[in-house]
C-alpha cells in the first residue's frame, strides 16, 4: 500500500455502515432445536476477526444476543443473524466460516434468506475487496448463493443511494412482521455532535439523554 494511501486511511473514517442479515431454516422443517445463539461466544470473536472488529460490551434477553463493537454492533437471534460494520470492515468474507458454524452448533442446514445492504461510499478506495464497489460484493454473494439473487441500487450512483441485495426464495415462505428503520445522517452540526464527546457527556446514558434518543421509542 503507498503511504499516501496509508495516510489517507488514517485520516478519514468512513461512516457509511454495511448490514448483513441473514435468515436460516432447516429443509425438514423441524428446526425446534436448532439456535444461532448456541454458537459459542468463542467462536464469535474470532469469525469478528475475519471481519476486522471486536466485541466491545454485550446484553441479552429472551429472543436476543446484542453485541456492541468497535465498529457498530451484531445481533443474534434464534434463526437471524445481524452483522452491522462501519469503517473499512468486511462483513462478506466471514459467509464461508459463519456457514461453518451455524452447521457445527446451530443445527441449520439451509439459508432461507439474506439482506446486504449499504449506502454509497464516500471513500471507496479505501475499503478493503470485495468492499470497493458495489458490483464485486455482489459477484461474492451471487457466487456463494447459489440459487441467485437480485442486486438493487435506488438513487443515482453519482449521488447519494442505497445498495441492496436480496434473495430470490424458490418458494416464497409464510409472511412475517419485519420492519427495520434506518435514519441516515449527514452534515450534522459540530455542536449538537459534541454531545456524543467525552467532553460534551459524562456517560452513554447522559448523552442518549441529552441528544433526545431516549424520546425516539417511547419505553
Amino acid at each position: 500500500m503507498a503511504s499516501s494511501e496509508v495516510n489517507d486511511s488514517v485520516q478519514y473514517f468512513e461512516g457509511v455502515e454495511k448490514l448483513l442479515e441473514i435468515w436460516f431454516t432447516k429443509s425438514d422443517g423441524n428446526d425446534k432445536q436448532c439456535d444461532l445463539r448456541k454458537i459459542p461466544r468463542q467462536q464469535l470473536e474470532s469469525l469478528l476477526k475475519i471481519v476486522r472488529c471486536e466485541v466491545i460490551s454485550f446484553s441479552s434477553n429472551d429472543t436476543v444476543d446484542a453485541y456492541v463493537l468497535s465498529e457498530s454492533s451484531m445481533f443474534v437471534a434464534r434463526r437471524r443473524f445481524i452483522l452491522k460494520t462501519c469503517g473499512t470492515t468486511t462483513p462478506l468474507q466471514c459467509l464461508a466460516p459463519l456457514m461453518l458454524l451455524v452447521e457445527n452448533y446451530a443445527g441449520f442446514d439451509q439459508v432461507e434468506d439474506v439482506f446486504y445492504s449499504r449506502k454509497n461510499f464516500k471513500r471507496p478506495d479505501l475499503q478493503k475487496n470485495p468492499h470497493r464497489s458495489f458490483e464485486k460484493e455482489v459477484a461474492l454473494l451471487d457466487s456463494f448463493f447459489v440459487n441467485g439473487g437480485t442486486a438493487y441500487c435506488l438513487g443515482s450512483p453519482a449521488r447519494d443511494c442505497w445498495y441492496l441485495y436480496t434473495l430470490n426464495p424458490p418458494t416464497p415462505h409464510p409472511p412475517q412482521p419485519d420492519q427495520t428503520l434506518e435514519v441516515l445522517m449527514t452534515d450534522l452540526d459540530p455542536e449538537v455532535m459534541k454531545i456524543f464527546t467525552q467532553e460534551g457527556s459524562s456517560s452513554a446514558a447522559d448523552a442518549t439523554q441529552k441528544s433526545g434518543i431516549d424520546l425516539i421509542i417511547c419505553g
